[in-house]
């Protein structure tokens, strides 16, 4: 069960880092008994790996890095060719439930994406945040650069090797698929939506200095919860009334429930 009040913490809605120790072999370990995880993986790196996986240059010693950290931890690497890059982000990619996203300080000490492989999106597209500053990937996210950004930069700084951090960012959709590409088609969030259709997405999120190549492994682990679930639990379900309604009209927005704000709030409380 989700920590619902740490996940949902009591007052207004503010953008906080909510950053604590974590557990590379726990946050990494496999969660679904049933397998059905790593077969969707699977199926969407067969079926389109173009969107779904990406490598530059600078990132090959990160893969190399997260490789040798999967073995680690028992993951099952199925690749024939060491040097067929693509097919051992498929086999990685294969074997852990969670998403990966690589980060790597350029010379100026700017961390960049510079690879990833991301089944379970939450309305982003990796391929779109290749090469690009950790600035300019959260410069859509209404507010946060302002608030955050320089916590961010500092964080990742001074982030040494080995060290595991973890947080939680959440969302709310219409939908309980796993995989929310920007390609795939959804309904949106709107005033006649009912309890029963609204799931909180939820990103358990890991960060760690790798090794060898110096980049920061960025893990995603998705947990999708239905509303009617949180709603049984009355302090949590008031608190994320409470932030719904009171984040600006912008972050809103950008969570893609703007039109639903009231009816949310109201199926909350």
């Amino acid at each position: 069960m989700p920590d619902w009040s740490r996940i949902f913490p009591a007052g207004d809605h503010r953008w906080t880092m909510g950053l604590r120790p974590g557990d590379l072999a726990d946050d990494f370990a496999p969660r679904d008994p049933t397998g059905e995880t790593l077969r969707e993986r699977a199926r969407w790196l067969a079926a389109e790996p173009e969107k779904y996986l990406a490598l530059l240059p600078a990132g090959r010693a990160s893969l190399d890095d997260t490789s040798a950290l999967a073995r680690l931890l028992g993951a099952p690497l199925a690749t024939n060719d060491p040097a067929d890059e693509r097919q051992r982000l498929v086999a990685l990619g294969s074997a852990l439930e969670p998403d990966l996203v690589w980060l790597l300080p350029d010379a100026a000490g700017v961390h960049r994406v510079v690879g990833g492989i991301v089944c379970f999106p939450s309305s982003w597209a990796l391929t779109e945040k290749l090469g690009l500053p950790i600035a300019d990937v959260h410069g859509p996210v209404p507010e946060l650069n302002a608030v955050l950004g320089r916590q961010i930069d500092t964080f990742l700084r001074k982030l040494a090797a080995g060290d595991v951090w973890t947080r939680e960012n959440w969302s709310l959709s219409r939908s309980a698929e796993r995989n929310q590409h920007t390609s795939r088609p959804r309904r949106a969030l709107d005033a006649d939506v009912t309890i029963a259709e609204v799931y909180i997405r939820l990103e358990h999120q890991l960060l760690l200095r790798l090794p060898t190549s110096g980049g920061v492994l960025f893990g995603i682990r998705i947990e999708i919860v239905p509303l009617e679930e949180l709603r049984q639990d009355r302090d949590a379900a008031q608190r994320l009334a409470r932030l719904i309604t009171t984040m600006s009209p912008e972050i809103a927005h950008y969570k893609n429930f703007a039109p639903a704000r009231e009816r949310l709030a109201q199926l909350l409380t």
